[in-house]
């Protein structure tokens, strides 16, 4: 795949070493950590306020809405202006968006809290473009997965804080989201050094008024054509994920027998192997396969484990199968950011990355769409076996990614 310019050493020697990539850690571990204490908990809090079902969906689903279309605008605006204060933005706007849902009592304010904490959602794939800043492309994808490892911790650990502190009240788990992503802020405000220089910065990088970038999707798309097959590999995997995390709540009890705290387990286990696939395994792996091998492995394994989820009842092969899973998606995402960070010019890292946030997002919401309505029309094993189809199809189309970066 052609590259736009030719790579670059790190930017500085301030931002070189581990220090950042530690902050950088706990960043986005806090930000997911905050981000898993409070979803869980936001159908039952809003049912008590006495929200509808379908106007719950809407809720949920405006955070991935409002992502889709703010993601490759602000990565294009920590292209002009730098990665720190685009993180800052993040982790200023999450914790504000807690507050209003700590404080309100509508349904409008559950919508607004959730919009703007998608719109402000910049914080993994500017992260990612700070590690392109600053990391040798050799050990890239290594250094993508320790991000990757923090999302998937943030989700483990997030829910049982939530289920904790939910115990006094469903107000109490996003106002103390609320005060660490704050805190985190502060923590980032104060350690967390610039990745770009003045002179990294593309003259022709003033990207106009903010309302037409919103509405500039397509020309981004064409300017990052060269990455298509990267984009279709990463939405299709998470497409599949997206629609068994809508389904997977149902169909282990009603399949396996596990109540809400079996659910809860289950889902800390997958958390925890990909965490460990993308912050550990993927480091070792990428020196001796290369990130194609490892997009075609992920997809694959992906596939293997979705096929037999919800019509194969033993509960030892479900903890393979989300094993399996877990690896997959956790290999075959991060490998992907790192490919697409690699063939593209340092002056549109975070531009290439955030339409690449962009795509999961959109892919996150169309996912649980169509996984429910499988599930709903034909039952539990459904939605997995179309997953494992699409996965298949991830897989097929990852074999030709070589080909592409060769040409």
């Amino acid at each position: 795949m052609p590259t736009s310019q030719p790579p670059k050493p790190a930017a500085s020697a301030a931002t070189s070493g581990s220090a950042p990539r530690l902050i950088l850690f706990a960043t986005v571990f806090f930000d997911l950590l905050g981000f898993g204490i409070v979803i869980p908990f936001l159908p039952m809090y809003a049912a008590r306020l006495g929200i509808g079902a379908g106007s719950i969906g809407l809720i949920l689903s405006a955070y991935s809405i409002m992502q889709f279309i703010f993601a490759p605008l602000l990565g294009r605006l920590s292209d002009r202006i730098g990665r720190r204060p685009i993180i800052m933005l993040g982790l200023l706007g999450s914790s504000l968006s807690y507050l209003i849902y700590g404080f309100t009592d509508s349904f409008a304010g559950l919508l607004i809290s959730r919009a703007v904490h998608g719109a402000c959602a910049a914080t993994i794939s500017t992260a990612q473009a700070y590690i392109a800043d600053t990391t040798e492309e050799s050990k890239r994808a290594h250094a993508m997965g320790m991000i990757g490892a923090a999302f998937g911790l943030g989700f483990v650990l997030g829910p049982a804080i939530g289920g904790l502190l939910g115990a006094v009240s469903l107000r109490t788990p996003v106002l103390f989201a609320a005060a660490l992503t704050f805190a985190n802020f502060i923590l980032a405000g104060a350690w967390l050094p610039e990745s770009r220089q003045p002179e990294d910065i593309a003259p022709g990088a003033s990207a106009g008024p903010g309302a037409r970038q919103m509405l500039d999707l397509p020309r981004r798309l064409q300017r990052h054509r060269a990455h298509a097959l990267l984009f279709v590999v990463a939405f299709l995997m998470t497409f599949a994920i997206a629609a068994l995390e809508a389904t997977f709540a149902l169909t282990v009890p009603a399949v396996y027998g596990y109540a809400a705290a079996g659910v809860g387990g289950l889902l800390a286990f997958a958390g925890l192997v990909q965490a460990i696939a993308q912050g550990y395994l993927i480091g070792k792996l990428v020196p001796r396969t290369g990130e194609t091998s490892l997009v075609v492995a992920g997809a694959a394994a992906l596939a293997l484990g979705l096929a037999p989820l919800g019509s194969w009842s033993s509960h030892a092969a479900l903890y393979g199968m989300l094993a399996l899973i877990a690896l997959g998606y956790g290999f075959g995402t991060t490998a992907v950011a790192a490919l697409i960070s690699r063939c593209t010019g340092r002056e549109l890292q975070g531009e290439a990355l955030g339409l690449n946030q962009s795509v999961l997002a959109l892919a996150r919401v169309m996912g649980p769409i169509a996984g429910g309505m499988i599930y709903q029309a034909m039952g539990p094993a459904a939605p997995y076996l179309a997953g494992a189809g699409i996965a298949a199809v991830a897989m097929v189309l990852a074999t030709r990614i070589g080909n592409i970066r060769a040409a």
